[in-house]
């Protein structure tokens, strides 16, 4: 009997252990949360692979699972601003701040200011960066940032003082240093230009950041540096049209005129309607007493921007060298009326 009974328990133990074993099998069913960051996680992977478009369908599924579930929204909302999609980025970012999201608010800012810089909307650009900062104090980029829309509203100062900031926050690119240096050029700060624009060349010896530092030598008189820096911008992009230029100017500060013409010469043949370089050549002409082809220059100038006064002025001025005194004075009367008060001068004493 006993050993019946033993057998008995042995067998019902083994089934009640079967049953348990079967029921730890079975997974519980997932929360609405637990599937919403299960496919945000999913889309997350699939975006750092560069499948941007699926992500997107995955973050959709993600959000319309959870909608109060707040991360979907901000990696939805960078895709869609590298797709230049910016309705629909801005409505997204909206969207998190709707829904509660108090993650990355400084990040979700600084995207708000940069989608705001490629539509062209500079105040609100403004406002969002001045969020951003208020938020972090810390955010080098977006110091980097406010700095170029002060530098494009002309306030040199403001713009120096975030440049600094983004700076000593950590942005270490040449850009930076090349664009602080532009502000200190703008203020006559020209031995911290030429600082700032070594330190562009050092971590990127690119073509602009030498035109920008040779500029420099030229106006401070120090015409064989600045002429060297615009043959290492040609030596860096053989395709700067703009260096050609520069180095003309020197070379005709220095009464090079020939070697100034050939290389506003070499800038028009890359860039023809470049006025800058055509009404350069037209100076160098008439400095040779070339008349004919220095108006033919001013001419094209003229076409190609015609309301520059100065352009007027000179042809004016070569016009009075071939003794064609009605053009030179008609040309005077043009530029004067476009604010050159030289011009006006000269207009005033040939009529009387």
């Amino acid at each position: 009997m006993k050993k019946i009974s033993l057998l008995f328990l042995t067998a019902v133990f083994a089934t009640i252990g079967a049953v348990a074993q079967d029921t730890l099998k079975v997974a519980p069913t997932p929360t609405t949360r637990e599937v919403a960051k299960r496919l945000y996680n999913e889309a997350f992977e699939l975006y750092a692979s560069g499948s941007s478009d699926i992500a997107l369908q995955m973050l959709n599924k993600s959000i319309e699972k959870d909608p109060v579930f707040c991360e979907p929204y901000l990696l939805k909302a960078r895709i869609q601003h590298e797709k230049h999609d910016y309705p629909a980025t801005e409505a997204t970012l909206k969207s998190y701040l709707a829904k509660g999201g108090a993650r990355a608010l400084d990040t979700v800012y600084f995207l708000f200011a940069k989608m705001y810089s490629e539509t062209s909307k500079v105040a609100e650009e403004k406002e969002a960066l001045d969020r951003c900062l208020e938020i972090n104090k810390n955010y080098g980029e977006a110091y980097y940032t406010r700095g170029i829309v002060y530098f494009e509203q002309g306030d040199f100062e403001a713009s120096y003082a975030d440049m600094t900031n983004a700076i000593d926050n950590g942005v270490n690119t040449a850009a930076v240093y090349n664009d602080r240096g532009s502000c200190s050029r703008m203020l006559g700060q020209f031995s911290d230009a030429l600082v700032d624009y070594t330190k562009a060349i050092e971590r990127e010896p690119k073509a602009m950041y030498y035109c920008n530092r040779a500029s420099i030598y030229a106006k401070l008189g120090q015409n064989d540096d600045a002429i060297n820096d615009y043959t290492q911008a040609i030596v860096a992009d053989s395709r700067y049209y703009k260096a050609y230029n520069g180095r003309g100017v020197v070379k005709a500060n220095q009464e090079k005129y020939d070697d100034a013409i050939n290389d506003f010469t070499l800038c028009l043949d890359m860039e023809p309607s470049y006025t800058s370089a055509l009404s350069n050549r037209g100076i160098a002409y008439y400095k040779i007493h070339e008349y004919a082809k220095s108006v033919d220059d001013f001419d094209a100038a003229i076409r190609a921007e015609p309301h520059n006064g100065n352009t007027y002025m000179y042809r004016g001025n070569v016009k009075e060298m071939m003794r064609d005194k009605q053009g030179a004075i008609e040309d005077w009367k043009k530029a004067s009326s476009l604010g050159v008060k030289t011009a006006d001068r000269y207009f005033k004493d040939n009529c009387n």
